[in-house]
């Protein structure tokens, strides 16, 4: 070391006691400065998890590398911490006509990525419920798919159908966030919505063990099944959905919005009508072969689609061609109603709702009824008697009336003795003459026949009542998947929540030479559920399309919550009746509609249930399943089944 270096140190050394000194001072007196930013809270961390909820926060990008950042939380929005799993998708969508003119929207899948034993990228849990994953790469060129600065972005997380490291079991959930580098998103696809899906189908969800599968949401569906992810075109989204619901699809398939749902909040809703393209028309139209010209003028691209189908034509023909307009200038309602020996007389009103006029003429005199009659019975505690009895107003003169309301008779209905204080039942229904919206001369060729909605009207002895028969399906609940009062029977009697039990009632007797003879009788509560389980014959096939254990699909609740299907039975169900002279007791008869095994004929014969036994033992009341099933018990059929 050099005399001038060894001076600097000596120098330093000493600068090093008065420089320490400074900052002590420092520390003593002054400003303390602003407080510093707070982390951010996550609050105790959830120990219970029924409900997975995931927040997409934002996507960031780095070197053109994404990372998303997401906040995971229970149903009481308490942070979930240590996930270790997830999968992570990525799309992109081209806009409408990009591909080319006439062309829809197209989502484009970049990639699939995941955690699992390790991760394909990065994931960071803040331990605070928020969490970052970043991908292994940039995702222009990924799939063979460019990048498109600017345009809308997808991405999907999946987590759940595992446990965190104590054990506590995570549902699955899908979560999705749209996207753009230049800001929020300028266009989107939101075409349907998963609820109208579920509420035929209950909780829909693939790719999976039974009970674990992982996705269960339409944007995540369409993430994949789409043209540069599958290479059969029969499994890109539009096309793999509309061929589904072409066979066993229990509503009408020419209405395209009984999936595509009017609803505001998805902005694309209507592109059913307003983008037609023969890629999702040809799916359902399958006589067509677009580019040989078979059932169509050729053509080889969408672009001239919406020359022709504009979306107003195209709605048109695909609802009811003017029926509900029709329809509305027309109502039939039973105002009074008395009975005296076994004749029940009844008064009818006849007005036009868009008008809020009366139709003057009776029905036989108005040219556009083609058919409107009164079918009638009585006993609604003990689910009618054995026939009911009906009168065709446009074939009858009234007995009296003016102005719109017209009085009627119904003769001959069956009043068991001791029955006379109980109450009865009047319903309607009928066809219209109708054309492009208005009602018409059923003699004229132009017009064709509408279905009226068939309605019921309680009545006693002395008047019309608002109660009689239990209510236990409505039309409603038959509507989530048939659409409301869409579903018609012998020509027009679609009112299933009162009007087919007339005729369908216990009085219909059950084949006793089939394995399982409630499956086989008309009355309505066993037709239904045998239809439905694909155990009437001729209907093995059937393919529910929900969970056929879930009772709330189809059943509703009273006014305590307590849902209908729930045990004990009304008193007033009758033992099914068998051809044979017997008689299977009221609950076994209506469990083994769905549970017909011979294990469980033997445990409900083990409780007392009666099968093809005598009247008076199958009505003994032996039958204890309350005790286990009913409601509140420990095997509570509405805790055993998959209500929801």
């Amino acid at each position: 070391m050099n005399k001038s270096t060894k001076s600097n140190m000596v120098s330093l050394y000493k600068l090093i006691p008065l420089t320490l000194a400074m900052i002590l001072a420092a520390c003593g007196s002054g400003d303390d400065g602003a407080p510093g930013n707070p982390g951010e809270p996550g609050g105790p961390p959830a120990s219970d998890i029924s409900t997975l909820m995931v927040e997409i926060t934002d996507v960031t990008t780095n070197a053109s590398i994404a990372t998303v950042n997401y906040r995971v939380s229970n149903q009481d929005d308490e942070p979930v911490v240590g996930i270790s799993t997830g999968t992570y998708l990525a799309a992109q969508l081209l806009p409408q006509g990009y591909t080319n003119a006439g062309n829809s929207s197209q989502w484009q899948y970049f990639v699939s990525e995941s955690c699992s034993s390790g991760c394909t990228g990065e994931l960071v849990d803040h331990k605070n419920g928020n969490y970052s994953y970043t991908f292994s790469e940039a995702f222009d060129g990924l799939n063979d798919v460019s990048y498109m600065p600017g345009s809308t972005q997808r991405m999907v997380i999946k987590i759940g159908g595992d446990v965190l490291p104590d054990g506590t079991p995570l549902p699955i959930t899908n979560q999705h966030f749209d996207w753009s580098d230049s800001g929020e998103p300028a266009y989107t696809r939101n075409l349907i919505a998963i609820e109208t899906c579920n509420t035929c189908h209950n909780d829909l969800a693939f790719h999976g063990p039974s009970g674990f599968e992982k996705y269960n949401e339409i944007e995540t569906c369409v993430t994949c099944h789409n043209a540069d992810k599958v290479s059969n075109p029969d499994n890109i989204f539009p096309q793999m959905i509309h061929a589904k619901h072409l066979t066993g699809f229990p509503g009408e398939l020419a209405n395209c919005q009984t999936c595509h749902v009017a609803d505001e909040a998805l902005t694309e809703n209507m592109n059913w009508a307003r983008v037609p393209g023969m890629e999702a028309c040809g799916s359902c139209h399958t006589n067509i072969d677009f580019p040989s010209g078979k059932g169509h003028p050729a053509q080889t691209d969408n672009s001239n689609c919406v020359a022709c189908h504009n979306s107003d034509w195209t709605t048109s023909v695909h609802n009811d061609g003017g029926d509900n307009e029709a329809l509305a200038q027309f109502n039939a309602s039973i105002v009074s109603a008395s009975l005296s020996d076994n004749t029940v007389t009844f008064s009818i009103r006849l007005t036009n709702p868009a008008t809020n006029a009366v139709y003057v003429e009776s029905a036989d005199k108005l040219d556009f009824i083609d058919d409107l009659r009164v079918y009638g019975n009585w006993g609604t505690s003990f689910d009618y008697a054995p026939s009911a009895k009906s009168l065709k107003l446009q074939d009858t003169s009234p007995i009296s009336g003016s102005n719109g309301t017209y009085t009627y008779a119904i003769s001959d209905l069956t009043i068991p003795a001791g029955t006379e204080s109980d109450k009865g039942i009047l319903a309607l229904q009928g066809k219209l003459c109708s054309s492009q919206g208005s009602l018409g001369d059923c003699e004229e060729d132009t017009f064709s026949t509408v279905n009226i909605k068939s309605s019921h009207q309680f009545f006693s002895a002395a008047e019309l009542t608002e109660t009689g028969r239990r209510v236990v399906v409505t039309n409603e609940t038959c509507g989530s998947c048939h659409g409301v009062q869409e579903l018609n029977f012998h020509g027009s009697r679609n009112d299933l929540e009162g009007q087919c039990q007339l005729c369908h009632n216990p009085n219909m007797t059950a084949d006793a030479s089939v394995s399982n003879p409630s499956t086989s009788t008309a009355d309505y509560k066993h037709l239904i559920h045998s239809l439905h389980s694909a155990q009437r014959e001729g209907y093995e096939t059937l393919n529910y399309p929900g969970q056929i254990g879930n009772c709330a699909q189809c059943h509703i609740s009273d006014e305590t919550g307590l849902l209908s299907a729930s045990l004990p039975l009304y008193s007033g169900v009758r033992p099914l009746a068998i051809d044979d002279g017997s008689f299977t007791s009221a609950t076994a008869a209506i469990c083994s509609d769905c549970h017909s095994s011979d294990t469980s004929r033997d445990h409900m014969t083990q409780q007392g249930a009666v099968f093809m036994g005598s009247e008076a033992d199958a009505t003994a009341g032996t039958e204890s399943c309350s005790t286990c099933h009913g409601a509140g018990a420990p095997a509570d059929i509405l805790k055993v089944h998959p209500i929801n």
